[in-house]
């Protein structure tokens, strides 16, 4: 069989090369396990939250999952009111502090957040049509904007322009103005807040000039939240505390009063899930909120059929969203535990003078290893070429651990990486020990080669 015999967008799916997956694969082909297979990879490159697993199972294990009644279809394949109501009632309305209650006919279910971004994609997007992120950004959203809707990324490069500073604007409008020129319809802008892959929050300042730059343009603006519950700067003391630039709480765009003053509300929209904030990737689950739009909440409950989540998933999580009580201990403890898996992350970083950007929210942090790239790599490096970053890469595979390379989020300058520290403290400090070995030794024995 030949790649004639498939479709055309099927062959240049074939033709693409996902590095976030590949490195997935690769890792998940020789697990750790600190009993069974301590040799095996640890796995710090998925942002993947392990901390929580005892208390989910404790939480969910009440659920009859061979109920027959979860044998059929279900309520909806856009999710069920029951469900929709949890998520407004017991999530957005109680943590993302909305200027106007969202109800659960404000919002489309997926089988996870990936599935929510494409299937917007598909409603706001014809093929060919481009959706804007800057850099870095999380790499799935290549697989989610291109992969199935076939529209383009539209990169706005910030080179060391800082994207929590205003002055990032015009390079976005730099960006579509390109575009446009080159014959690409640009139809949204797409981002995370917090920020993925820096774990930062976005200023109430700079939200507003993302909705006057999608005014301005007529795009859509949809705000990738899914991290929203995982921040826990609060919960730092010490140096993880002191080294923090600055306290800026997360803000959800549903809370700022007047939107319309600085947007037309139709386009402003929301994702949210509960792989990262209730650490179930594994579950599939996602949301596209849009209070707004009726017609892209109608559009994209037209094609739910085909991201329609299973019956079990839905019953277990109904249990776990029920109770606000059980939310909010669920999401402290969550949260202090991020705290503390962090400040151990950057104290080992620090100890080896390892620069990195200070997170605040998330599973992650960005980590400069450029002092690691040999000297008769520095020039070539300094031009793009990735072969450092890749040895770097494979050096830490090799030695029992991943972690995602910089190209993965679209970066530029070759060396960044991000590292995940939501897995449980005795596998972080060994995957931290593997992966300063890891760097020394690269270092080393290109070195020694000289």
């Amino acid at each position: 069989m030949t790649l004639q015999n498939l479709s055309v967008r099927a062959q240049e799916n074939l033709q693409d090369t996902n590095v976030m997956l590949e490195g997935v694969i690769r890792a998940n082909s020789n697990k750790f396990h600190i009993k069974t297979n301590p040799t095996g990879i640890i796995n710090l490159g998925v942002a993947e939250n392990q901390l929580m697993t005892r208390e989910l199972s404790e939480i969910m294990a009440p659920v009859n999952t061979v109920d027959p009644k979860l044998f059929g279809y279900g309520d909806s394949p856009s999710g069920s009111k029951l469900l929709r109501r949890h998520f407004a009632n017991n999530i957005f309305n109680r943590y993302f502090n909305p200027h106007e209650p969202v109800h659960a006919e404000h919002m489309v279910l997926t089988a996870g957040c990936s599935a929510a971004v494409d299937n917007f994609t598909f409603c706001v997007c014809d093929p060919g049509d481009g959706i804007l992120i800057t850099t870095p950004f999380y790499g799935g959203f290549n697989t989610d904007i291109m992969t199935k809707s076939k529209a383009k990324v539209v990169v706005a490069h910030l080179g060391d322009v800082s994207p929590f500073d205003v002055a990032h604007v015009e390079l976005m409008q730099q960006a579509v103005d390109k575009a446009t020129a080159e014959g690409t319809r640009v139809r949204a802008f797409v981002l995370s807040n917090p920020h993925n892959p820096l774990g930062r929050n976005y200023s109430r300042k700079v939200i507003i000039e993302f909705l006057k730059f999608a005014s301005k343009n007529r795009l859509h603006i949809l705000f990738d939240e899914i991290y929203a519950l995982s921040v826990f700067d609060q919960f730092l003391t010490g140096a993880a505390k002191d080294e923090q630039p600055d306290r800026t709480p997360f803000i959800s765009v549903l809370s700022l009063p007047n939107i319309e003053d600085y947007c037309p509300r139709e386009l402003v929209h929301v994702a949210y899930g509960v792989s990262k904030d209730f650490c179930l990737n594994g579950f599939r689950c996602g949301c596209l909120v849009s209070p707004w739009n009726k017609d892209l909440i109608d559009a994209m409950r037209s094609i739910s059929v085909f991201t329609w989540i299973a019956s079990t998933t839905e019953s277990m999580l109904i249990k776990l969203l029920e109770n606000p009580k059980t939310i909010d201990r669920f999401t402290r403890t969550n949260q202090k535990r991020l705290a503390e898996s962090y400040t151990l992350t950057v104290n080992t970083l620090r100890a080896h003078r390892i620069p990195y950007i200070p997170a605040q929210g998330g599973h992650f942090i960005w980590i400069d290893l450029r002092q690691f790239i040999p000297p008769s790599l520095v020039n070539i490096a300094a031009t793009g070429d990735r072969g450092a970053e890749y040895r770097l890469f494979n050096a830490m595979l090799d030695q029992g651990v991943y972690v995602n390379l910089g190209e993965a989020f679209t970066e530029k300058k070759v060396g960044f990486f991000r590292l995940s520290f939501s897995v449980p403290i005795p596998m972080l400090k060994i995957g931290l020990e593997r992966l300063i070995k890891a760097c020394q030794a690269t270092l080393q024995s290109l070195d020694d080669r000289n």
